[in-house]
């Protein structure tokens, strides 16, 4: 699939949240990590995917294709719209119907960082 750069952050940020359909990634990283790990917003991985976001959405300001905000808070907000939806999902009883509703409405939260709508 080819994405354009101002939709490459959403697409980012739908497959971290479609991650979430990974048994795996569901038991070892979004139940029963959080558990023993504590807050996965503080673990390394969510700081190192943090500031790749927090690149991005600098490179996406400086290009025009976002809004001029402040860089770390929308990076901020973005991984944690894409870090909840995940948990969501994971704990969720119908995962695969939860899916579309969290992508959707991330997708929608995103899209209001542009300058220029979808």
């Amino acid at each position: 699939m080819f994405i354009l750069p101002n939709q490459l952050q959403l697409a980012e940020g739908a497959a971290y949240i479609e991650m979430a359909l990974n048994p795996e990634v569901q038991r070892i990283v979004l139940l029963d990590g959080p558990a023993v790990l504590g807050d996965p917003s503080q673990w390394p991985s969510q700081n190192n995917c943090l500031q790749v976001t927090k690149s991005t959405v600098e490179r996406l300001i400086a290009q025009g294709i976002l809004k001029p905000l402040d860089a770390e808070a929308a990076a901020r907000l973005l991984s944690g719209a894409a870090l909840n939806a995940a948990l969501w999902i994971a704990a969720s009883e119908n995962p695969q119907s939860v899916l579309p509703k969290a992508v959707e409405a991330f997708h929608a939260l995103a899209a209001g960082l542009l300058v220029e709508p979808l």
